[in-house]
């Protein structure tokens, strides 16, 4: 008895939190959409508006039917946040984050599910919310995305700084530990970045232009290509500076090796972060997985610089 009660009250906790969180959503989108001067966005944000609100209405409707007591105010801080988010990463990367914020949500809510039957009525609400957010809401959402320039590259994007952060990171690591001069191992970092953002950009331009050659060729296809190779050498470019900023401060090798691990780390922990959000994986994982193989690399090529220091008495 003392176990049912326990779960009756968790499913209260979680309805009340999927109501809030659709309010949330409602006042969310209704703002991104004042603030937005596309105006296909800002008709898509409006129309999203309104789906939350009416699915806010829907779990409204199923805390009536279990005697809860409605929340009369809403927190405007995740509001805020948000907004907030927009502003520094872009639109659709907020709107990501929004919904693995739900995601998490619904998914508590599952698991109370498993122990707290739910009335007929009930179930019948939680239908109609379900079908209407796959008929409406989710397209909507993804039309967003063709809106987005940068998500569509998203891929490039991620690839490119990801490879410039790792491989420079690792050459420096292993340059670091075999030389003593910072200027040396910055020119070694440099001239590897560039060869790197050369071959990453070429690679992509080929790759894209062999995939769209499979089939019949468009210049819009052609135009993709180029894009690939802009997004993928860009973001190579701007991975590289990070493992490099402490040796173009002047760090000493072992000195400047743990810093560039360092802002490395950081970095790629928000890149995996972000991918995490998109691709609706696990946060956690992801990051762990990411440096670890990348942080590790960076470790072997160290060790491999010190061996090279030691048993080939480099001592530049």
């Amino acid at each position: 008895m003392l176990d049912k009660n326990r779960e009756e009250s968790r499913k209260k906790r979680y309805l009340v939190g999927l109501y809030k969180t659709e309010r949330m959503h409602h006042l969310i989108f209704k703002d991104l959409a004042a603030k937005e001067k596309n105006k296909d966005l800002k008709y898509i944000l409006e129309r999203l508006s309104n789906t939350e609100e009416k699915h806010a209405r829907m779990w409204a409707r199923i805390i009536e039917i279990d005697g809860i007591k409605l929340p009369k105010r809403i927190s405007k801080l995740f509001v805020f946040a948000i907004l907030v988010l927009r502003d520094l990463i872009g639109l659709i990367l907020a709107v990501k984050a929004m919904e693995t914020f739900e995601d998490q949500l619904e998914k508590k809510f599952s698991e109370v599910e498993k122990h707290v039957e739910l009335s007929g009525k009930e179930k019948q609400i939680v239908e109609m919310i379900i079908k209407d957010e796959m008929k409406n809401e989710t397209p909507l959402k993804n039309k967003i995305i063709e809106y987005n320039s940068i998500l569509r590259n998203i891929r490039d994007i991620m690839i490119g700084m990801n490879d410039g952060l790792v491989e420079v990171l690792a050459a420096i690591a292993g340059l670091g530990a075999a030389l003593q001069t910072p200027t040396l191992i910055l020119m070694g970092g440099i001239i590897i970045a560039l060869s790197g953002t050369l071959s990453m950009s070429g690679s992509a331009y080929l790759s894209t232009s062999y995939e769209t050659h499979i089939g019949k060729v468009q210049e819009k296809k052609k135009r993709g290509a180029r894009s690939s190779a802009f997004y993928v050498g860009g973001a190579y470019v701007i991975g590289s500076i990070f493992p490099l900023l402490p040796f173009i401060l002047g760090f000493g090798s072992y000195e400047g090796i743990a810093l560039a691990i360092l802002f490395t780390g950081i970095v790629l922990v928000l890149i995996a972060t972000i991918i995490a959000v998109i691709s609706n994986i696990s946060v956690k994982r992801n990051v762990a997985k990411t440096l670890v193989i990348s942080i590790g690399s960076a470790f072997v090529t160290m060790a491999l610089g010190a061996y090279a220091r030691s048993i080939l008495h480099i001592t530049i």
